[in-house]
């Protein structure tokens, strides 16, 4: 049977909507859409109707491509106001059958959430961190026999209205929503490597209006901080010295983000708001670019100290001005640590901006093939309805 996998995810400047196919141990792209993002504040939907409009509009696109109909897709959910809980619980199986099946981890990981969602929220996810069969820790309890099964994990929850709001809207299109993710788990998981997950990982996700900086202990994520910058305040950098209204246009047609890599000789021809037509050099305007890049890294740097007291082993970057000329230059001077923007191998998405949508993607195969039990979306209504 083909594995087919659709994921949205609904930013504040663009929705990106990818369709991967999993084949002999890889994904390829069978078709991606991006469409103008309405209705949108710091990654919260404010209008449900703009929003609908662009994903029906992305999905067309998708279809045409495919030939053919999207009825479920993984969606990614706002991570505002996220709590993170240690969580434990552990299920007796019966003399007569002590086989542990998925139904058995299921209710394993339900004891755990007893008493423990708050009111208002809705749980995202449910990492395990160890598993204990009979007091020895496994890391993947299926099918191995045991008199008592114990686990040990990370509950990730959100403020309902974060989840609904964004499931809601895509159920009213007749797509079922199979699964939910927050955009840090994505961009962690488009490049998650078994080195990576034996280390304490920062993950830099610099989005329009907001940068995300999480942290990951051995492949969960166990903090996040959303800070109010990003890209959109490069547009506002550029627009003010300038003087124009494409400043936008200006970064993603023209722009680099490093000196270094400026050609001084390079010059864009505009007309600026008051009717005068301006040369804007490259070399100048990457000077701008430079020093804006630099103060929101500096700020995520400080805020990693702030947020953890672990080692970093790692810092990985992502976001769409990641993909500007440089970047990964002003990312090795700032971080003296191992550190690396997100570059996409795969045809058809290699832009930085695709990565939380495939991560998605690799973060719903790879808990299918290992818990042998969907921890989907619909799977944590049944599961917190039943507390």
């Amino acid at each position: 049977m083909r594995k087919i996998f659709t994921s949205i995810d609904i930013g504040t400047d663009t929705i990106k909507i990818v369709c991967l196919e999993y084949f002999n141990h890889k994904y390829n792209c069978l078709a991606r859409s991006i469409v103008p993002s309405q209705g949108v504040k710091q990654g919260l939907i404010i209008d449900a109707t703009k929003v609908s409009s662009a994903i029906k509009k992305g999905i067309k696109e998708i279809e045409s491509n495919l030939g053919t109909k999207i009825t479920e897709v993984l969606a990614i959910v706002p991570s505002t106001n996220v709590t993170f809980d240690i969580v434990s619980g552990n299920v007796n199986l019966p003399e007569d059958n002590n086989k542990v099946t998925g139904e058995v981890i299921f209710s394993c990981l339900q004891n755990a959430l007893k008493n423990n969602v708050k009111e208002g929220y809705e749980v995202v996810s449910v990492m395990p961190i160890e598993y204990r069969a009979d007091n020895t820790v496994i890391k993947d309890p299926f099918n191995i026999t045991c008199k008592k099964l114990e686990v040990k994990a990370v509950a990730s929850s959100v403020p309902k209205k974060n989840v609904y709001s964004v499931a809601s809207i895509i159920e009213s299109l007749n797509l079922d929503v199979i699964d939910i993710v927050f955009s840090s788990v994505g961009n962690y998981y488009s490049v998650k490597t078994p080195d990576l997950d034996n280390k304490v990982v920062a993950l830099i996700d610099i989005g329009d209006e907001t940068t995300k900086l999480a942290i990951f202990n051995k492949g969960i994520m166990i903090k996040e901080k959303i800070m109010l910058m990003g890209g959109r305040n490069i547009d506002e950098d550029i627009a003010f010295n300038y003087k124009v209204d494409d400043a936008k246009k200006i970064k993603e047609e023209f722009a680099v983000s490093n000196r270094k890599y400026a050609d001084s000789d390079e010059v864009y021809t505009c007309i600026n708001r008051v009717g005068e037509k301006i040369n804007i050099n490259q070399y100048d305007l990457s000077q701008i670019i430079e020093s804006r890049c630099v103060e929101i890294l500096k700020k995520v740097k400080n805020e990693i100290n702030n947020l953890t007291n672990r080692e970093i082993g790692y810092i990985i970057i992502s976001g769409g001005i990641t993909s500007m000329l440089g970047f990964d230059a002003i990312a090795e001077e700032l971080f003296a640590r191992n550190s690396s923007v997100i570059h996409l191998g795969i045809i058809g998405i290699r832009e930085n901006r695709y990565a939380a949508c495939y991560g998605m993607i690799k973060y719903f195969n790879e808990k299918l093939c290992f818990s042998r039990i969907t921890l989907s979306f619909r799977w944590f209504i049944i599961l917190t309805m039943g507390l």
